[in-house]
């Protein structure tokens, strides 16, 4: 009697478990959705100004990594990156645009997408606007690394919208997606115009390399879980079932 109820609470919590990490929605905090980097050091990332428009540009085969649970992907996963920004605003240098002074150019509005390799899905994917300030390149005056990043508040909700074949983002209050330049060539500098403000150099490509991370608060929600998982919790409850039914008969 006592093993049939220990076997009953078991299975009860297995099946509890199971159903609960394949349904579940991201924890309270901020939850870092996923990550990437390069497979090889080969620069991925390009950026270049033309008049006043400058553009940034990324394309290459990366690993991804979903740090939720509830995807049915283990370990990185080989994908296809692709990321397109536009802007035409003035940056600005943090005092006088000398060597070493920050330099921030806002404005930036594009989209950029994970694909997985094998299957063509959207692994995660990202389209950011100018409701506020857009995206943000920031970099630093001779310098040889830097920083793009998209960003949306419960004020501009609008301003990175991220979307994914196996993530839910409704309700979320803000989301974020940053990449970091790496070995930056050459070393950044700007065309200046009005005082302390200027475009990345017209008629010079900068490469670099790069990686990133995505994160939101409160954290996606996953979406239905394999059919392998399905069979796992219907199996589970079968077999409480099974012993409930086995303790009702013993009892008469």
């Amino acid at each position: 009697m006592q093993r049939s109820s220990l076997r009953l609470r078991t299975l009860g919590t297995l099946a509890g478990t199971f159903a609960l990490a394949m349904f579940g929605t991201g924890s309270a905090g901020a939850a870092q959705i996923a990550q990437y980097f390069q497979t090889s050091g080969v620069d991925q990332w390009s950026i270049s100004t033309t008049g006043t428009t400058t553009s940034i540009s990324a394309s290459g085969s990366v690993l991804f990594l979903f740090d939720v649970g509830g995807t049915p992907f283990v370990g990185p996963v080989a994908s296809t990156f692709t990321l397109t920004a536009t802007s035409s605003t003035l940056g600005n240098c943090a005092t006088n645009c000398g060597s070493g002074d920050a330099f921030t150019q806002a404005g930036y509005s594009g989209n950029f997408e994970f694909t997985d390799t094998a299957t063509s899905q959207d692994l995660l994917s990202g389209t950011f606007t100018v409701s506020s300030v857009g995206a943000t390149l920031t970099s630093t005056i001779g310098g040889s690394g830097g920083t793009f990043e998209a960003s949306a508040t419960a004020a501009n909700p609008n301003q990175l919208v991220l979307a994914s074949a196996f993530l839910n983002f409704s309700g979320q209050s803000s989301e974020d997606a940053t990449f970091s330049l790496s070995n930056l060539t050459p070393a950044f500098s700007i065309t200046e115009g009005p005082v302390d403000q200027g475009y990345p150099t017209s008629g010079t490509t900068f490469s670099a390399a790069g990686s990133g991370t995505i994160s939101s608060v409160p954290g996606p929600s996953t979406g239905s879980p394999e059919p392998a998982t399905l069979t796992l919790i219907g199996g589970g409850l079968v077999g409480i079932g099974l012993l409930r039914r086995r303790k009702r008969l013993s009892v008469r």
